[in-house]
């Protein structure tokens, strides 16, 4: 039989925390609206981690509120040729999910959120940006500098850059040829959950660029790049966007009048 890695708890602590929850038992969950597909590992990844900060969070079998809009990559590349096409994807999608029950709502796309303007406005009060989140917790974190590393659109966009500007802190992106490369391995082999030799040569070179430059703290700002360094140490502080939102988002989830919320980023 497969190991787990689960160890057995007494049955009289299981007993006493099931009547704890009886007693005092937590208020629902706001529902999490997930607009994901940008690509699918990190929708993936975004449902895991929802589902395991709700469980430290609220203990026991807790698990998130969740409802997900999967969109179809293709089809979302190829609007992004035409002037506002993906903004109308993701309003639309937003929209589902809001008729689906959601109160909070996430796009599990850093590149996604360069086209998430529409997202920002009175129509979706429960949109919880990326952008705003990163720049709340390297502000929290004391953070100056910081180099951020995803795809070529993603790092050459403002987006990110002046929201971390916002708060006093100073971004970095590599040389034009690393980004080029990170893209192209990023596309080839990330966005399809594979960490194959694009994806090591790439990470490779970037290393060696960000240590000459005496780089420490690095973000990353693309939700595939957690998995290409799953089984890589690095020598820098990594901020894990995808981490960083799933934690503002379970911190919208769990917020009501009564209590603070649970997850809050620090």
């Amino acid at each position: 039989m497969k190991d787990l890695g689960i160890t057995p708890r007494p049955s009289a602590d299981l007993a006493q925390e099931g009547e704890a929850r009886r007693e005092h038992p937590a208020p629902p969950w706001r529902r999490i609206g997930l607009i994901g597909g940008i690509g699918w590992p990190s929708t993936r990844d975004y449902y895991e981690r929802l589902n395991r900060a709700a469980a430290e969070c609220r203990g026991g079998l807790a698990s998130a509120d969740l409802v997900v809009r999967s969109l179809d990559f293709a089809r979302v590349l190829d609007a992004a040729e035409t002037p506002g096409g993906v903004e109308a994807m993701l309003s639309q999608a937003a929209r589902e999910l809001l008729a689906a029950g959601a109160e909070v709502i996430g796009l599990c796309s850093n590149t996604g959120h360069l086209f998430s303007q529409p997202l920002r406005t009175a129509e979706f009060p429960g949109f919880i940006a990326l952008d705003g989140a990163l720049a709340q917790r390297l502000a929290d974190n004391g953070v100056g500098e910081a180099w951020l590393l995803g795809v070529q659109r993603t790092l050459e966009h403002p987006l990110l850059r002046d929201a971390l500007a916002a708060r006093g802190i100073r971004s970095f992106i590599p040389e034009a040829p690393l980004r080029r490369q990170l893209d192209e391995a990023i596309f080839a082999e990330l966005e399809r959950g594979e960490v194959g030799l694009l994806t090591r040569d790439a990470l490779a070179s970037i290393e060696a660029e960000l240590q000459s430059r005496g780089a420490r703290d690095v973000v990353l700002a693309c939700t595939e790049l957690p998995m290409a360094l799953a089984d890589r140490p690095w020598p820098f502080r990594c901020w894990d966007t995808v981490e960083i939102h799933c934690q503002a988002l379970i911190a919208a989830a769990s917020r009501v009048a009564e209590e603070p919320a649970c997850g809050t980023p620090t």
